[in-house]
């Protein structure tokens, strides 16, 4: 075949199996995310990863994956949208779990649902740090909180950059604030200097009188905290006011869709992902890129990774309980605050008792051919 190998047609088959109700499967388990719209990469790419866990588990005859039931919906990023999926499975599917959503916005929203319902939540990709504060026994993530990220961001700059001065433009919402916040509660614990903050609306499309006054402040690092289409204007339009100044944009480098919007300024631009293939070397971390290579002639991509574990953690939670074929979303609640070194795709997963993650964080460089691991933070 020449557009598509004979293993990714397997693999696609196997997907499409794992995806569709088996005569035997009894857990049902959602996934919620934008699969339409901009923010659609993260719904969609989640949802791949999250296919490929079970259709490998299934093949493996994984005794929890062979009971499981994907059920997916588009949120299109919409938080109401997202809230009425999360009711529609609560009610009419009856899932034991949800995986989603993949921004704050919509995760927050179906906390509201999952938490009343009684119904384990895991976020792949939400950073807020509200959504682990609020006492919450039902939800968990694997993506590190902002407080995380930040503090983590805020030391590898320092440390392995030399940064003493930091200017922070944050998108104006919960992810932008959130880790802005983060970021900053990182740099001064360290010593650093705040150079400046400045928020902009998720709509804006002309930063130039921001960046004005970020160049008035002469700082060693802008960190910006947006989604990848802001954060790809907003590095595009320092190049063209021909600023000289590194430039952090938290996890948006990891997208080719970042460096397309951005064009040239945006070669050297440094980042922080969920993931970075290549950077886990455990024997999971080897054998997940060798297999995904095998399918799809490519490397994951972080969301992929992130999806891919989401599950693989779910199912091997299960697998955990005495009757996998009668297990309670009560059940998996208990068990995943359990989960301490786990062996994941995109590295090794310790939940916390608040339900956040422990996990390694690698930091990326933009280079002329792509990305390149900078370090990886454990």
């Amino acid at each position: 075949m020449s557009i598509i190998t004979k293993q990714a047609v397997k693999w696609l088959a196997l997907c499409a199996a794992a995806f569709v109700s088996s005569a035997g499967a009894e857990i049902r388990i959602g996934l919620i995310g934008p699969m339409s719209g901009a923010a659609a990469v993260y719904g969609t790419e989640a949802k791949a990863g999250a296919e490929f866990a079970l259709a490998q588990l299934k093949e493996m005859r994984d005794k929890a994956a062979g009971e499981i039931r994907l059920i997916s919906a588009d949120s299109t990023g919409n938080p109401g949208l997202a809230a009425q999926a999360a009711e529609r499975m609560v009610s009419s599917d009856g899932v034991t779990a949800i995986i989603g959503g993949m921004t704050s916005a919509e995760t927050q929203a179906i906390i509201e649902v999952t938490r009343k319902a009684g119904v384990v939540q895991l976020s792949p990709l939400a950073q807020d740090n509200s959504l682990t504060r609020q006492g919450n026994q039902w939800f968990f993530r694997i993506a590190q909180s902002a407080d995380d990220f930040g503090a983590k961001a805020a030391r590898w700059m320092m440390q392995d950059h030399g940064a003493k001065r930091v200017f922070i433009l944050a998108r104006n919402d919960n992810y932008g604030i959130s880790n802005a916040d983060g970021f900053a509660a990182g740099l001064k614990e360290l010593g650093g200097v705040e150079a400046g903050r400045a928020t902009y609306e998720p709509a804006a499309k002309d930063f130039r009188p921001i960046l004005r006054t970020v160049a008035q402040a002469k700082p060693d690092f802008v960190a910006i905290m947006g989604f990848y289409t802001d954060a790809a204007l907003i590095v595009k339009q320092m190049g063209e006011m021909k600023m000289k100044v590194s430039i952090y944009a938290n996890t948006a480098p990891g997208l080719p869709q970042f460096s397309q919007i951005a064009g040239p300024a945006s070669i050297g631009t440094y980042g922080a992902l969920y993931y970075f293939a290549g950077s886990v070397d455990t024997e999971r971390g080897k054998q997940f890129v060798e297999q995904w290579k095998a399918a799809y002639k490519r490397a994951p991509s972080q969301y992929e990774a992130m999806g891919y574990d989401a599950m693989l953690l779910l199912a091997h939670t299960l697998g955990t309980l005495p009757d996998v074929k009668k297990a309670t979303s009560e059940q998996l609640k208990d068990a995943l605050l359990k989960v301490s070194g786990f062996q994941g795709g995109a590295g090794t997963i310790s939940i916390k008792p608040n339900g956040d993650v422990e996990r390694p964080l690698p930091f990326v460089r933009l280079g002329k051919n792509g990305l390149e691991l900078d370090r990886l933070v454990q």
